[in-house]
């Protein structure tokens, strides 16, 4: 791991950036109207099953090199180490009956991944994934994902843009955001067909007054999504889940994700790309 990003700007670990933490309120982040009572899964309870399905016990890890053993489904019921879910930041009806709709997009998607071979593909077919209500389902997916890592926020300490809260209620876009589809490769040589979380990556200001930039991943097997917010907004940025087929991202490695610093895709990935583009 390197000390410094490719454009020369140091990497500040947790203490320089303590100052700038928020502590939880103890009510729901979304809502803010009822208290936090629930915890939302790091990794879905059905993933977690599907892992199962041989028998094997499942292996968390960290990068500190910690690891513990989750056996059963009685295991991933009771969490007893704490690793499955996130500390309590929602409320029930939000964790549960509100983003619903979010649940079941994902499961669809998270099965689909799955048992699809996509770190070679150039994109994802969302009208394959979901049907003629792709936009709808998709927009969903992207909610769940919402949801994920506004928790994730919450246990860093990051204060939660309005935008993803008003994503969440219902909005198209967020204009200060940035969500796409990526394969990283060195997660896929870690993890292949697991399951796994970035590092949680933030910017500050050069006198470390106030944050700047977010960066979150999160990941089945090989295929992720990335979440950016930036302080000043995006003039130029797609968002995958305003597209039928939006295109997976690649990346060598956490740094680069976390800088944005895409690498050109493999040659499979590159002809279909181009086979595929649409006519002048």
């Amino acid at each position: 791991m390197q000390d410094r990003m490719s454009d020369g700007r140091p990497i500040r670990g947790p203490k320089d950036l303590a100052h700038l933490r928020v502590a939880p309120s103890g009510m729901c982040w979304w809502c803010q109207a009822r208290p936090a009572t629930t915890g939302e899964h790091k990794f879905k309870r059905a993933d977690l099953t599907r892992l199962m399905a041989d028998g094997e016990p499942l292996l968390w890890g960290d990068g500190d090199g910690n690891t513990r053993e989750i056996r059963g489904r009685s295991g991933v019921t009771r969490d007893r180490y704490g690793v499955v879910k996130f500390p309590k930041s929602l409320c029930e009806p939000c964790n549960n009956k509100r983003s619903k709709p979010f649940d079941n997009a994902y499961d669809i998607y998270s099965e689909y991944v799955d048992r699809t071979w996509l770190r070679i593909m150039p994109g994802i077919d969302f009208q394959q994934v979901f049907g003629a209500d792709w936009e709808a389902r998709t927009l969903n997916l992207a909610r769940y994902y919402g949801k994920h890592f506004g928790c994730r926020m919450v246990r860093a300490g990051f204060p939660i843009p309005d935008s993803l809260r008003e994503f969440l209620d219902g909005a198209t876009d967020m204009p200060d955001a940035h969500m796409g589809l990526i394969t990283t490769d060195s997660i896929h040589a870690r993890y292949k067909g697991g399951l796994s979380i970035s590092p949680d990556f933030v910017e500050a200001d050069r006198n470390l007054t106030r944050l700047k930039r977010y960066v979150l991943a999160a990941y089945i097997g090989s295929i992720g999504v990335r979440y950016e917010w930036r302080e000043e907004g995006f003039t130029e940025r797609s968002q995958f889940f305003h597209y039928p087929r939006p295109v997976i991202n690649c990346f060598k490695d956490e740094i680069a994700v976390c800088e944005g610093r895409t690498r050109r895709p493999g040659w499979f990935a590159s002809l279909l790309q181009w086979a595929n583009r649409p006519s002048s």
